[in-house]
This record gives structure tokens, sequence and C-alpha cells, in this order.
């Protein structure tokens, strides 16, 4: 009886966390879209075709589509789950995603906005405080309420699974090196802010100015400059998304230790008596 009612809690604690980041997702892209608004602060006429590219090209909104995405399949196959329900690793994925989200906000984007003081409206604080700080912290809760990775070892994640942790920010990456390449070589994007093709151009006092008929020593410095904040971004990040899913599948490996110990106290028992019968014969037989 007890575990059919937490298998209730844990639906309708799914059900809650699918809607509510999806439709706060289908919310931020309306009112963005409808206001012709830009998720940065860039003086430039809006596009709704450009708009596309701008937000899909965050991690804050794929890191919480993943989220909302993987709570959304779990409801659906709740009661015959499938194997992708059944795959904690994956859930260890998931969780590592979103923690990146939550440190890299509350690290540098948070305190950033209130340095620069940059002219924020409440709704954007809203939407920004519910998918930087209360998702990552709601998704954190539950992976450690239900995952289980007692029958992986240490070895066995890293040898098999962890590699397929990286795929994702290697993707992403790539995706977003594609937008800086096409903004350089494509004459038709020329005009557009760099703040637009590239989300994270504002965490430099750099205007970024590409203008071809400027001094070719600014102009191929400016690149350099911003090729020298993308590569070390790159390496600060990854650092950041290996750091963080190392630390939980530690924190997990030692609880799951703790909790065999705790259910097998005769093995425990049996062990330091073992122990101690050798120990005996060693000082007889001495």
């Amino acid at each position: 009886m007890k575990r059919s009612k937490w298998k209730s809690k844990t639906f309708y604690w799914e059900l809650t966390m699918c809607t509510t980041i999806l439709g706060m997702l289908v919310f931020v892209y309306a009112e963005h879209m409808i206001n012709q608004h830009w998720l940065r602060n860039v003086d430039y006429p809006f596009s709704p075709v450009i708009f596309q590219g701008q937000f899909t090209s965050f991690f804050t909104f794929q890191s919480n589509g993943i989220v909302g995405a993987y709570f959304l399949v779990r409801v659906i196959f709740y009661d015959n789950q499938i194997r992708f329900c059944k795959n904690k690793t994956l859930l260890l994925f998931v969780t590592s995603y979103i923690t990146v989200t939550f440190i890299t906000y509350v690290c540098v984007l948070f305190p950033a906005t209130l340095k620069n003081g940059y002219d924020t409206r409440v709704i954007d604080w809203i939407y920004s405080v519910f998918m930087h700080v209360v998702v990552p912290i709601s998704t954190i809760t539950y992976m450690f309420m239900n995952i289980d990775l007692s029958d992986i070892t240490l070895k066995k994640y890293f040898r098999s699974y962890f590699a397929g942790y990286l795929i994702y920010p290697w993707v992403y990456t790539i995706y977003l090196m594609f937008r800086v390449f096409i903004f350089l070589n494509d004459d038709r994007f020329s005009s557009i802010p760099f703040e637009i093709v590239y989300p994270y151009a504002p965490v430099s006092n750099k205007t970024f100015d590409f203008d071809n008929g400027g001094n070719f020593n600014d102009v191929f410095g400016n690149v350099l400059f911003t090729f020298f904040s993308i590569f070390l971004l790159f390496i600060v990040v990854h650092i950041l998304f290996i750091s963080v899913n190392i630390i939980y599948i530690l924190i997990i490996w030692k609880i799951n230790k703790k909790i065999s110990m705790a259910k097998n106290p005769i093995n425990k028992n049996s062990n330091s008596k073992n122990t101690n019968e050798k120990n005996i014969k060693i000082i007889k037989n001495n």
C-alpha cells in the first residue's frame, strides 16, 4: 500500500515537472515573439526568423527542454515503462546538465546582471529564476530520491557510460561553432549583432565588431579575441560538465554502499567475525 502511494506521489511530481517546464518554455517563446523582444538587449530590428536560432542557441532553454522531455516520457510510459524510463544513468545525465545551468547562473550570470545593472524586466526575472534555480533544485532532489545505480560499479560507469554523457555538450558546442562560422562567412548575416548569433558574447566587454570596412589589425584582433574567449569558455564549461557528473556519481556510489551495508548487517558481522577468527589463529600459531 505504501509503495503504491509513493508511486502516485512520484507520478504527480513528474507530471508537475513536465507541465511547468514545457509550459514555461512555450510561454517565454510566445511572449518574446508577440512582444518582438530579443533575448538580449540589442539594438537591431526584431526578426521572427532569426529569433528561432537565437532561442535555440541558449543552453538554459535546451537543458530545461531536456528535463521537461525526460519527465514527459516518464509520465506517458509510467504504467508500462520502456527501457528509456528504466535507464537510471540517463537521469544522472539530465540532472548533471541542469546542474551546470544552475551553477553558471548562480556563479556567473546572476552576479554579472547585478554588477552591470542590466535593464531586466520583472517577467524576465521570474522565468529566469524558475529555469535557473527552481527546475535544477527540483530535478536534483528528484534524482537523489529515485536513482539507483547499485548494479553499476564506478569502473563500469566510466568505461561504458561516461562518454555518452559528453555527447550532448559536444553536439551543443559544434552547433554554436557552426553559428559563428556562418556569421563570419555569409555576408547576409554580417549586419547582425554578434550577441544574437553567439548567446554568450555579453560575458565579454568587447563589442564583437567584425566590420570588414574597419582597420585590418582591429578586425583581426577582435576576431582572435572572440575565438580565444569561445575556446576558454569551452574549456571551463566542459571542466564543469565533467566535475559535476563525477561528483554526483561518487556521492551516489557512497550512498548505495551505505544502503547495501545497512540492508546486509549479517554479512558485515560475519566478515568481521571471520577476520577476528583469522587473527586469533595467527596469534595461536605464533
